[in-house]
């Protein structure tokens, strides 16, 4: 049928292309290859859908006779060869994997003795010198308790939470597994569990928590075996007195003495439906951290109890009003905020299991003995400034040349009721007048420098909504114009907005985001008040981003794990060399550091001896939002960069109290401290750089014999040329040998010289008196 179509459609075409040749104007011979004809747009759509039809029924007979082929005896049996072969194949894997198991593990499962005393070890974190964080004792348990001593509804809770169908299987669920491969297979993922309390006994007392088909195999076989072997009871007495409850507590009786203090026997209905639920995740329901969590998944064991028939609906309303009312276990630990942030990183990257079984050893990025001396210097100050409404404060260091973390101090004290375990370095706060060096650094990229001048003058821009905004300095002064470097050191408010307005919002937002400031939203969320620090960051982002000053430009990525083993001791992770992709052009961040590190420039708004100043070269950068919420202070040396805030978790005002007078001294004796007994380092100039001493009178070039000039950094091809306008009378005695008018271009080694050192800026709020210069407003 297929070639007659074609057939037909051959002559249609030949017809329509003789008569095409049959309407020319002039005798004209056929032509021996026939052209195109010009055929209506309806008879070419109709050719093509005969064409597509012949097409379509040639396949269909083409498959038809594939498909008779396949249905031959010798197809046939090529299909059973392979199914056969695939089906012993996996018999054989099958037999040598159940075979090696059951051999493996056939002492282990002999006795209830042996096989609780397999055990998983929880997990231990170290400091970076292998010095003790935490310790938690996945498998360190209580008393075991017989089963016939433990209350019905501790029981009938557990059932209901993990195996209502416990007492009718034989150690594992097929639906249950089906359902679980079939969410791998789907999810590519392995996350599904699907697994019976005695599936979940396996598990925990013999095998790993590796996610894998092979270990859910062994898993069942296991399960199978021990199902055999002992009854129901003796079972569920074995998980009961083994299962990991969370807060250190293995078995139902030590995590009854945990949470309340009292024998497992004397639990309540909802205290038994509590800790019933928390084998699902210890640390995520725990209800000494997270009671809402607790409290949600212990009315869901009561619903189902009572959906059992366990108990009545009554019963089950009366528990779930019962509030959450537990002890937290006092626990050793050194360095609590930085050993949960870690925990939450394990728990991202391997899972619950992980982190309460799995036997693991991290050894983490932080050293103690810096973190034990900034949590005393925080603690100390935060005292010290109690009477000016200051309750709390947080630090965060970082190695700029790995990223790695070494002190996290989340608040100044993780006991004090109420926020003491809030912590503060990952908290979104407004940065005040330490967010400035984004912008400049974007200007700078652009053309300006430290010499350029704006005017420091009264500005008036409107909100947008019919009223007026009139930012103001710190001190409510006006200078006229000013160079960048002085306004940038002196944190003017008013040269910094119009930094901004040639910088850009978007052009500084990718700066910062590009450094690491990944909260700040949109360009269209923000004004000009940006600059001023009304973006809310990360005080571990902040000091990730000034990280990227200390390296030239770099991007500095936060890291707090260096190695990961398992319990037989096997590295399962290892630390890499840390990538720093390039985001500034090094030639902009020095002249940007020169500034923050120039303690002359900052003399004029903070003095000579502020806490700034270091006994090394060192940049730095202070920040006040408005009303004196929050104050900070982030500064670096070429290898230590630190971030400080200071002030009230409920984000109510300090009393008169800036970046200079809250966070800096923190800042200062934490620096000198962290740095005490390492070499003095220099800020290095990169190639393209040039030094040159100029009047800051116009920014020319000073004579010989003029000292009232000052050094600044310009690109080599953008170096002024011209002499100063203004010559002045030699001093015949002068004070310091005269600097050449113009430095000779820098070597690639060549450092910035040595000045006083430390950077400041008070931030970008202004003194609570004058509302309408409200920099934090808009």
């Amino acid at each position: 049928m297929a070639k007659k179509s074609r057939r037909k459609i051959k002559k249609r075409v030949a017809r329509q292309q003789a008569q095409f040749f049959e309407a020319l104007p002039f005798a004209a011979p056929m032509p021996t290859v026939m052209p195109q004809p010009d055929i209506a747009l309806g008879d070419g759509m109709r050719l093509a859908g005969e064409l597509a039809r012949a097409g379509a029924a040639d396949t269909w007979e083409f498959s038809k006779g594939i498909w008779k082929r396949m249905r031959s005896k010798a197809a046939k049996r090529v299909y059973i060869s392979l199914i056969l072969i695939g089906t012993i194949s996996v018999g054989i894997v099958g037999s040598v994997v159940a075979a090696t198991t059951l051999s493996l593990y056939s002492s282990d499962i002999s006795s209830p003795a042996a096989l609780m005393a397999k055990k998983k070890t929880g997990i231990t974190i170290l400091d970076r010198n292998g010095i003790e964080l935490y310790r938690g004792y996945g498998a360190s348990g209580g008393q075991n308790i017989p089963l016939n001593q433990l209350p019905d509804n501790l029981k009938n809770a557990t059932l209901a939470a993990e195996d209502p169908s416990f007492y009718d299987h034989s150690g594992f669920s097929w639906k249950g597994t089906a359902r679980a491969i079939y969410v791998d297979t789907v999810q590519r993922n392995k996350s599904e569990g699907g697994t019976t309390i005695t599936q979940q006994l396996v598990k925990n007392a013999l095998l790993t928590s590796e996610k894998s088909y092979i270990r859910k195999y062994r898993e069942i076989l296991l399960s199978i075996a021990i199902e055999q072997k002992y009854s129901k009871d003796q079972i569920l007495d074995m998980y009961l007195n083994e299962v990991y409850y969370g807060e250190g507590a293995s078995g139902v009786e030590a995590a009854s003495e945990t949470y309340f203090h009292k024998a497992a026997k004397d639990l309540t209905l909802s205290q038994a439906a509590l800790i019933a639920g928390l084998p699902l995740g210890p640390s995520r329901l725990d209800p000494t951290l997270h009671p809402v969590a607790a409290k949600t998944r212990r009315d869901f064991v009561l619903d189902r109890m009572a959906s059992l028939g366990k108990i009545t609906p009554a019963e089950a309303e009366k528990s779930k009003a019962d509030p959450i009312q537990v002890f937290a276990q006092e626990i050793q630990i050194r360095a609590p905020h930085f050993v949960f942030y870690v925990l939450d990183q394990i728990r991202n990257k391997y899972g619950e299991d992980a982190i309460e079984q799995g036997g693991m050893t991290i050894t983490t990025s932080l050293d103690i003995k810096k973190q034990d001396a900034a949590q005393a210097i925080v603690a100390k100050r935060i005292n010290d400034l109690s009477s000016h409404h200051v309750t709390n404060g947080g630090l965060v260091s970082i190695d700029p040349a790995t990223g790695d973390v070494l002190a996290m101090v989340g608040s100044y004290d993780y006991n004090a009721p109420g926020y003491g375990n809030v912590n503060v370095t990952l908290s979104g706060l407004q940065p005040g007048s330490s967010f400035k060096p984004f912008a400049y650094v974007t200007a700078f990229s652009k053309g300006w420098n430290g010499a350029t001048k704006v005017d420091d003058v009264p500005i008036s821009l409107p909100n947008g909504d019919g009223t007026q905004y009139r930012p103001m300095n710190y001190d409510l002064k006006f200078r006229g114009p000013v160079t960048l470097r002085r306004a940038l050191a002196n944190s003017l408010n008013i040269p910094a907005i119009k930094v901004l307005q040639f910088a850009g919002i978007p052009d500084t937002l990718t700066t910062a985001k590009g450094l690491g400031l990944n909260t700040l939203g949109n360009p269209s969320d923000y004004g000009v008040s940006l600059v001023l620090g009304s973006g809310n960051v990360r005080p571990l982002d902040m000091a990730a981003a000034y990280g990227g000053f200390a390296t030239g430009g770099l991007k500095v990525t936060p890291r707090t794990l260096l190695k990961i083993s398992d319990r037989t001791g096997k590295t399962i992770f290892q630390a890499g060399e840390a990538a720093h992709p390039r985001i500034l052009d090094a030639r902009y961040v020095a002249i940007l550091t020169n500034i923050l590190s120039d303690n002359k420039a900052r003399t004029e708004e903070f003095g000579p001896n502020s806490p700034l100043k270091l006994s090394r070269p060192a940049a730095a950068k202070t920040g006040t939002t408005n009303d004196f919420r929050d104050n900070w202070t982030v500064g670096y040396t070429p290898s230590l960069v630190t971030a400080v805030w200071v002030g009230n978790n409920d984000h109510s005002a300090m009393e008169n109290v800036d970046g200079i007078t809250g966070a800096a001294p923190i800042w200062h004796d934490y620096m000198e401290t962290a740095l005490a007994g390492t070499p003095i380092e220099q800020f290095i100039i990169p190639p393209g750089i040039s030094s040159d001493h100029i009047c800051s009178f116009d920014g020319g070039l000073t004579y010989a014999g003029d000292f009232s000039g000052i050094d600044e950094l310009f690109l080599t091809e953008s170096r002024p040329t011209k002499a100063c306008a203004y010559k002045p009378t030699p001093s015949p005695t002068p004070t310091a040998t005269p600097t050449p008018s113009i430095a000779p271009a820098p070597t690639p080694d060549a450092t910035i010289p040595p000045k006083d050192t430390g950077v400041g800026g008070r931030g970008g709020g202004t003194p609570t008196p004058t509302p309408t210069a409200n920099p934090s407003a808009q």
